[in-house]
């Protein structure tokens, strides 16, 4: 209780020191009615992300941050995932191969698949291979209307991969616009978004178009494991130090159509990405540059709303989802000498490759009834059925994935083959029900319980509960507690290759403040967290549960207007996680801050200047190396409208002015033949200081 005790009182030392009253009214100085005008703004901000029923963000139970589109852009983020930097408590990262991650509230890096369950417009993406939805992550912040983040567990509303979290990125709908945006490195968007509407308005829809590529900054990989211990004589062939494979790209439609209380989405999402520092951190050669990894999403739902009567309303949805995961890369270099079953020494000529394929579907229906007929109560139970099936899964390799012997030609492999990988004939049902009560207990308490109940084919059955409390103790304080539950079952590559996984269980209390007014917003939060049978990786092909791991921390966050025109925003989270034996968790940063500067002189122009800081991460277990130092990086960015055309847009920006080193962990891992193996000893750099220009035209 130490740990938590010092993090609560920086906590507070941060509130204190930047939660002075306002100099200013939000839109007039000292006006009382603008004041007003703005405090109903504020409260204006709504979700559903937390209950499934539309409350204002503060006084929902536990805490949801709401990032606007609009104010993203202005900060110069590119993708979604870019922009949950803001957010505390949640550190994005990129694994070895560029695939994208986010670690929520000190879970870090070491740690198999997603936690955190991702939703576009409601819609669960999770892929039942790795729970991730990276083409939603890697979603250009231009489409993006606002994204509702919820830090901690999410189980009791959203079932299985709501652990550590819940993202909802909510996609532009309405307006027509164009946009193109430049930046170093060959990084290239474009988009658009187009919307119509019936003259009798009761029906319409909307086209929202966008992608990216980007040619990589080809930074520089230090030396990779054949230097480190994997077959050291060998290290002459290795291609590093050299430049990573970091090409990427993006792209996505979304149509949506609606007619009365019927609306129809309908969704393609692609991304892919080089292998950047190796499937098995060994470096592959430079004419390999290009898309080693593809992900693919398409997605049709369609939702009816009805009133059945004055207090009893119903939601229905119907989806189908399709997933498609593609790699075609390289392990090891041409001409590396492979120990085959002989023992004889065998020269696998173009190096060790593979390929693989993966696809899944999904269908499901969603039935929500929300009943408000007796006082001081608002109901929801919840109805979900959901079936996944794997339509194809095989790996082509040169190397027999079994006996480890070199094939003369690639060939084929399933799982039925005996290799290690998703079966074609894997499958999973989920049966769910829900019930939740808001009741209030009086004007300023309102008291939310609820549990889900999850019935899987594989995996059994699994209650995830929560109870909630927020007292509001006049017009701007609030007082909340959570606790809840949350669960993770094993995703279908998991259990591919370690079929007597558990799933994952957290139980977390969370205890929070929250001060607002016209021009001030301030939240102190405090939670602890305690994770079982956590599904780490041990290695290229093995994953297995860990003992209980304890999280304790603190998160501040102040937003203070001065005057009409200039905006702070700041926040600082600082994370105790150990395991039960007193080690540290490996991965994720103990300490995350922001400080964001807005300057607005008027309602078409905005400079922003936006001060990050990551703490140190540790290092896994039997790693000399010590933690991973810290870094700060500093971004500036300016929105220039009212250029003499109607509807034109200029932004334009540096990130990390001052070119900082940011490095992700490198972890240590096993060759294919189980030995242990060090990884790149300067870790996985990213690019530096980088340039952009972005033009918008509002039709």
């Amino acid at each position: 209780m130490k740990n938590i005790g010092r993090c609560m009182a920086m906590g507070a030392l941060l509130l204190g020191t930047m939660g002075a009253p306002a100099f200013g009214a939000v839109a007039g100085e000292g006006d009382d009615a603008a004041e007003l005008q703005g405090l109903l703004a504020v409260l204006e901000q709504q979700t559903e992300i937390a209950t499934k029923t539309r409350l204002n963000a503060d006084y929902v139970p536990g805490l949801v941050t709401v990032l606007h589109g609009e104010e993203m852009l202005a900060l110069g983020a590119r993708t979604v995932w870019e922009a949950l930097r803001l957010v505390p408590g949640i550190e994005p990262s990129s694994d070895k191969i560029g695939a994208r991650q986010i670690l929520v509230r000190g879970l870090g890096g070491s740690f198999a698949s997603g936690n955190m369950k991702i939703l576009l417009n409601g819609h669960a993406m999770n892929s039942a291979l790795s729970a991730t939805a990276n083409p939603v992550l890697n979603l250009p912040i231009e489409q993006v209307e606002h994204i509702e983040v919820v830090r901690g567990p999410g189980s009791a509303v959203h079932g299985e991969f709501a652990y550590a979290g819940v993202l909802n990125v909510i996609t532009r709908k309405t307006g027509r616009e164009v946009f193109l945006r430049a930046g170093e490195s060959d990084v290239f968007t474009a988009g658009g978004l187009a919307q119509w509407q019936n003259e009798d308005g009761r029906s319409g829809g909307s086209l929202n178009v966008g992608g990216w590529h980007a040619g990589g900054a080809g930074v520089n990989s230090g030396r990779d494991a054949l230097y480190n211990g994997f077959n050291a004589p060998q290290s002459a062939l290795s291609n590093a130090p050299g430049a990573v494979d970091d090409v990427a790209e993006q792209r996505s439609v979304l149509l949506d159509l609606y007619r009365d209380a019927l609306s129809l989405s309908l969704v393609y999402a692609e991304d892919g990405h080089g292998d950047h520092f190796g499937t098995i951190n060994v470096l592959d050669a430079p004419d390999e540059r290009g898309v080693d990894y593809r992900n693919r999403y398409l997605m049709a739902q369609g939702k009816g709303n009805w009133a059945l009567s004055e207090h009893l309303g119903a939601e229905l949805a119907l989806g189908w989802q399709q997933y498609e995961n593609r790699f075609d890369t390289r392990l090891l270099p041409n001409g590396f000498v492979w120990f085959n079953a002989t023992p004889a020494l065998t020269v696998l000529p173009g190096g060790y490759v593979t390929e693989g394929y993966y696809e899944e579907q999904r269908v499901s229906a969603d039935l929500d009834l929300h009943w408000d007929g007796w006082a001081r109560h608002r109901w929801l139970a919840s109805f979900g059925v959901a079936r996944i099936s794997v339509g194809d899964a095989w790996q082509r390799n040169n190397v027999d994935p079994v006996t480890l012997n070199a094939l003369a030609q690639p060939q084929r492999f399933r799982k039925e083959d005996g290799v290690p990988w998703v079966s074609a004939h894997r499958a999973r049902r989920i049966a769910s029900m829900t019930i939740q009560d808001e009741y209030r207990v009086s004007d300023d308490v309102t008291l939310t319980a609820g549990a889900r109940y999850d019935d899987y084919d594989d995996f059994g059955t699994n209650m995830s509960p929560r109870l909630a409390a927020v007292w509001r103790l006049d017009r701007q304080h609030i007082l909340k507690a959570q606790y809840a539950e949350a669960f993770r079952p094993p995703t279908f590559y998991e259990t591919g290759f370690a079929p007597g996984l558990e799933p994952e269980t957290s139980r977390t209390t969370e205890l929070a403040y929250v001060f607002k007014s016209a021009a001030t917003e301030a939240r102190l939060t405090g939670f602890q967290s305690h994770q079982n049978n956590l599904i780490v990786a041990t290695g290229i092909l093995g994953y297995a549960n860990i003992d209980e791991v304890r999280v304790r921390g603190v998160e501040g966050e102040i937003q203070q207007r001065f005057g009409p025109h200039f905006r702070v925003e700041a926040n600082l989270t600082l994370v105790d996680t150990e395991r039960a034996a007193g080690a540290p968790v490996a991965g994720a940063a103990n300490r995350l801050a922001n400080l964001v500067l807005r300057y607005e002189p008027g309602s078409t122009r905005t400079y922003a200047l936006w001060l990050r800081h990551v703490g140190a991460r540790e290092r896994e277990a039997g790693d000399p190396r010590a933690a991973l130092p810290g870094y700060e990086t500093v971004d500036l960015a300016a929105t220039l409208g009212g250029l003499g055309i109607k509807g034109l847009t200029l932004r334009i920006g540096v990130r990390n002015v001052f070119d900082r080193d940011v490095r992700y962990p490198a972890f240590n891992t096993l060759d294919l033949a189980g030995q242990p193996i060090r990884s790149y000893a300067n870790d996985y750099l990213q690019p530096g200081r980088a340039g952009w220009l972005q033009f918008s035209y509002a039709l």
